[in-house]
């Protein structure tokens, strides 16, 4: 490994480990305000979330949409197209895949496969809507894609509260029935809820690394986010490549629904994911990884990790589960520092270039 290589892996690795313990600073300042002692405090929340096996359990399975939707943003931003609407994308894929699972007369392990084809399929969809309308109407992607959520939102939770209500179920509950146990991920234990999902987003996030680091598609869609220019200067079609990476990013965000439903729910629950801030949450792992894939899949684990342990907080120390938010955000804005510092370099550079090819 040469020195720029190992200098590159070191920042990589150094400058989100400055935020994390930035982010727990913050956290314990924090708690002493509130008169609870931070080390008391942070030995629970990390002996709740990673050194038991049941917690251990329940974080692996909550960080696996997690790490699918931070790897799905990543897809898109590092080509330069900033895609904010995971959540809705996971809504609607998950949702067609529960449709499929309910009404398919298939139920074995290739109904499955059919079911999450259908579900990425539709989301793949509904990322190429807001796409369309950046390419032909030059609507700012950013806010199409965030908007799109919200009605999203409300079209999904009007299928689960009228037309697939389970009416077996609670009165109040607003969510489909359970789908059939041949079409669910196998189930370890009964004691919590880890299945084999995990390992199959594990392996989808592995994936992803090689085809970011070893082929034309991730390549050229690298180059793209660098430089639009450059890079059709080069013979990139940056077009074909905003559709390609949006497509992909949201195959992913349904792919992350479906590991939800098919792995823990068995069913679709009534704003299932935009409760869960599974889409917002693989967006902060994404960006304190700087859009690697394998260090996602870690930041991914952590930031689940905080979520179950926030939870065990408040419930055994008294501590408001929001602690775990205020740390994440934290975080998040640290990383985001570092980020924006970076931009402005590049664009101080681009621009010096440019003024020296005029001159």
């Amino acid at each position: 490994m040469d020195d720029f290589r190992r200098k590159k892996l070191i920042d990589d690795v150094a400058s989100p480990m400055i935020a994390i313990l930035a982010g727990l600073l913050v956290g314990a300042i924090v708690m002493l305000l509130t008169g609870t002692n931070p080390l008391f405090a942070y030995k629970e929340m990390f002996t709740k979330s990673f050194f038991r096996p049941y917690y251990l359990a329940e974080t692996l399975v909550r960080s696996a949409p997690i790490m699918l939707s931070g790897v799905a943003a990543a897809v898109a931003w590092r080509a330069g197209y900033i895609n904010l609407g995971m959540q809705g994308q996971m809504a609607v894929g998950g949702l067609v895949a529960t449709v499929m699972a309910i009404y398919l007369p298939v139920h074995s392990w290739w109904g499955t496969v059919l079911c999450f084809a259908g579900g990425m399929g539709a989301a793949a969809l509904t990322a190429l809507i807001p796409t369309y309308l950046d390419y032909k109407f030059k609507a700012s992607l950013i806010i199409t894609t965030l908007m799109l959520n919200y009605a999203i939102n409300h079209i999904t939770n009007y299928f689960v509260a009228y037309p697939m209500r389970d009416p077996a179920g609670d009165g109040m509950a607003q969510q489909s029935v359970q789908i059939a146990r041949s079409l669910r991920f196998y189930r370890f234990s009964n004691k919590n809820a880890m299945n084999t999902s995990v390992f199959v987003a594990i392996i989808v996030v592995v994936l992803l690394y090689f085809v970011f680091t070893k082929t034309k598609f991730g390549y050229e869609s690298k180059i793209t986010g660098l430089n639009k220019n450059f890079a059709q200067y080069g013979g990139i079609r940056s077009m074909r490549t905003m559709f390609q990476t949006m497509a992909l990013s949201g195959a992913l965000s349904g792919f992350a629904a479906c590991i939800e439903i098919f792995g823990v729910r068995y069913r679709y629950v009534n704003s299932m994911f935009s409760s869960t801030g599974y889409a917002w949450t693989g967006l902060m792992a994404m960006l304190i990884a700087g859009y690697n894939p394998l260090l996602t899949l870690v930041y991914s684990i952590f930031l689940a990790g905080l979520n179950i342990g926030g939870t065990a907080l408040q419930r055994n120390v008294g501590v408001p589960m929001q602690i775990a938010d205020i740390i994440q955000c934290c975080i998040t804005l640290f990383v985001s520092v570092k980020i924006l510092h970076e931009y402005k370099r590049m664009k101080a550079f681009s621009k010096g270039t440019a003024r020296g090819r005029t001159s």
